[in-house]
């Protein structure tokens, strides 16, 4: 079972990775962390040439404790043990191994990410989840998105729905 869980928490306020985090907080009576590196030069704001830079910083500032405050209030609202943490992304340092090292100084036993982005991508870089996995020492999690989930779950219910009735000498064997 685990003890402490790190949750990676990213700026488009997608839930499939907190929400997985907090079922598995709930199922291991663990202490959970939702953790938002913030990115204070993103590709959006690097590429808009008339930028005010001071601007940009704010909204990024302003954005992340949003982010820090929605996560907090779903990790309130489930009654779980924990906190939210927004931390900067550290000049030179990837997502993934911001979020590695985050979970080893935490104590952290798993890390949950999201399924919906391949973070990193668009500048040559690893994607996140292989980077987590390559960086952290502890079990990875990667949520399925929202939509794959529900997609999963109905297939279950289609397949399950297919199945012929047994009859009662199979029912027997059972």
């Amino acid at each position: 079972m685990y003890k402490h869980i790190l949750v990676a928490v990213g700026p488009s306020l997608s839930d499939s990775a907190l929400r997985t985090a907090l079922g598995r907080a709930r199922d291991c009576n663990a202490r959970l962390t939702a953790l938002h590196v913030v990115d204070q030069t993103p590709w959006w704001a690097v590429i808009t040439a008339d930028c005010d830079y001071n601007q940009t910083l704010a909204v990024i500032d302003d954005h992340a404790r949003a982010v820090a405050r929605y996560s907090a209030r779903l990790i309130e609202r489930a009654s779980i043990d924990g906190t939210a943490r927004t931390i900067r992304l550290p000049l030179n340092a990837s997502l993934g191994e911001t979020i590695a090292n985050a979970a080893q100084e935490l104590g952290a036993d798993l890390i949950v990410l999201g399924g919906e982005a391949d973070t990193g991508l668009r500048r040559g870089e690893q994607r996140l989840r292989d980077v987590v996995c390559a960086k952290s020492k502890c079990d990875v999690l990667i949520a399925a998105h929202g939509y794959a989930a529900k997609e999963v779950e109905a297939a279950g219910t289609r397949f399950a729905a297919r199945r012929p009735a047994l009859s009662a000498s199979e029912q027997a064997v059972r």
